[in-house]
């Protein structure tokens, strides 16, 4: 039964970082994309590229240091808080001062890009608010895991 509930919390963490980057409204996506010339196209598939990977080395960071934490502190109070705010500061503070090729609205010429491109922005804000509840639920029940299988050794 452990193990299950191991691996619904790392199947949760996973699908946070999926939600970050999926494309649920196509069409916001495919507008956008049908307002950008060939150059602008591969500088956008860049950055959404890059972004991804960096987001993706802060979560598997961070969530390395929080178990690295659990494993070493077996019998620290609020062992679980500072698990989660290891993985939250090591993740969200990574992909904040990692270096990133200038923004995508940089390279927008048109209003209607512009414009496209706030659609865009707002959809992937919601989706990494989403990301950011659901990863908090996935690293709740990975920590408490961890936290038994300590304990019973």
């Amino acid at each position: 039964m452990e193990q299950i509930s191991c691996l619904i919390g790392f199947t949760l963490v996973l699908s946070s970082i999926y939600m970050s980057y999926y494309r649920k409204d196509n069409t916001i996506f495919s507008k956008f994309n049908s307002l950008l010339n060939q150059d602008q196209k591969e500088i956008y598939q860049k950055i959404v590229y890059e972004r991804m990977m960096i987001y993706i080395i802060g979560s598997v960071l961070g969530l390395s240091l929080g178990v690295y934490y659990l494993l070493k502190s077996k019998n620290e109070k609020y062992r679980i808080c500072k698990f989660l705010m290891i993985i939250y500061l090591v993740k969200l503070g990574f992909y904040y001062f990692y270096p990133k090729s200038p923004l995508m609205l940089y390279s927008l010429t048109t209003k209607e890009q512009t414009d496209s491109w706030a659609d865009i922005y707002t959809e992937m804000k919601q989706r990494w608010k989403l990301s950011l509840f659901v990863g908090l639920l996935g690293y709740l029940i990975v920590g408490s895991y961890i936290c038994k299988k300590c304990q019973n050794k």
